[in-house]
């Protein structure tokens, strides 16, 4: 078999599963970075490679799957924690947290509290003597919990609550999760924070990130996916956030998101004009069972939070005493 055939074999092994290349055969590690310098390999962290056509069609978070997952490959006794264990885990965590943790190049890394080994130039340590482990896709990861509290004390207030909120709506209890943050010492101010208001009953990231704005901007805590009854034609309706003002108005804020009105699965076969359609019957339907007004936002406004909070003040939404 001619060499570069070897090399080709092995990229394609390694894509098939889902995972950066990585090599002991030293014919081929001279042929990777020979095409690495041609443009046509991608490195992303030194002995790790892959197809430039490959890696420019993943997403951020798959990136770093890929990566971890060809790490493991070196390190197999390596327990990642983290944005990379949460990317493992599958889940909730933005782009932009995901690109930067890529940037940064580096990796979490889960290290007892005896040892004595330091961050690398790719390598950042996590110290802790709490939180089990558990094994997905071959990859040594921070169980749910851990990940968590590692996210919660590491990651900005609102990617935090994602990863957060994430792992309370797929079952874990609160108070596991402050357990194993208490194991290892005092909480921290940003971690009490996160663990103050995150919530199960968000559905998705964007639902997380839209709360910890609001929370950021100073607004009263809302109530989440509570149903209304239209009683003209006996539709429900579950709302995203409300907010109950002191004069007995009720105030609903709803999230779009693109992916509303272009996957199939959400709409279900229905033209753009009809989904404007539906939105408008459903706002009427809230408004006959008693919702006095309803905002809608968008994923961009999150990331404007002046605009934000100027667009809720403005609609009576209630701010935090």
């Amino acid at each position: 078999m001619r060499r570069h055939a070897v090399t080709e074999r092995q990229l394609d092994e390694a894509e098939a599963a889902r995972r950066c290349l990585h090599t002991t055969d030293d014919t081929v590690q001279q042929a990777l970075r020979r095409r690495r310098r041609e443009g046509e390999i991608v490195s992303p962290m030194p002995g790790l490679f892959i197809r430039c056509t490959t890696w420019e069609k993943l997403t951020p978070t798959e990136r770093m799957c890929h990566l971890v997952r060809g790490l493991a490959q070196i390190h197999p006794d390596w327990v990642f924690g983290g944005v990379a264990a949460a990317c493992i885990l599958g889940l909730w965590i933005d782009y932009r947290t995901v690109n930067e943790a890529l940037r940064s190049g580096k990796v979490d890394v889960m290290c007892t509290m005896r040892n004595g080994k330091g961050d690398s130039r790719h390598v950042r340590r996590i110290r802790s003597d709490a939180g089990s482990c558990m094994r997905v896709d071959g990859v040594k990861v921070t169980a749910p919990e851990q990940t968590a509290v590692d996210c919660a004390r590491m990651l900005p207030f609102d990617a935090a609550m994602q990863v957060v909120c994430c792992v309370l709506h797929n079952g874990a209890e609160l108070a596991s999760i402050i357990g194993c943050a208490a194991h290892n010492g005092e909480i921290g101010k940003a971690e009490r924070a996160v663990f103050k208001y995150a919530s199960p009953l968000v559905e998705n990231g964007g639902e997380a990130k839209a709360l910890a704005r609001f929370i950021q901007c100073g607004f009263a805590v809302p109530q989440m996916q509570v149903v209304f009854v239209d009683p003209q034609t006996g539709r429900t309706y579950r709302v995203d956030f409300l907010w109950l003002t002191n004069d007995g108005r009720i105030i609903v804020v709803e999230l779009d998101g693109l992916v509303k009105y272009t996957d199939p699965q959400m709409t279900k076969g229905r033209t753009l004009g009809g989904i404007i359609d539906d939105e408008r019957e459903r706002v009427e339907g809230l408004k006959r069972a008693g919702v006095h007004t309803v905002v809608r936002i968008r994923m961009e406004d999150l990331n404007n939070t002046a605009m934000l909070q100027r667009k809720l003040l403005n609609a009576g939404v209630p701010v935090r005493r």
